[in-house]
């Protein structure tokens, strides 16, 4: 496929660079990444809320 900027366009481009979530693994580690980062999300805010709280 070889560097597809060698020019300033996308011209170059062929073909799929990424293909993201269509397959299996990519899109269970997909999901996984994604439950993670909501879980950090609700646990961080759970404890500021009851330090918030506590400060009260």
């Amino acid at each position: 496929m070889g560097f597809p900027f060698d020019t300033p366009t996308w011209d170059g481009v062929s073909g799929v660079i990424f293909v993201g979530g269509v397959n299996g693994p990519t899109l269970i580690y997909s999901i996984i990444a994604i439950a993670i980062c909501i879980a950090a999300l609700l646990y961080g805010n759970s404890v500021e809320s009851d330090k918030y709280r506590k400060h009260k």
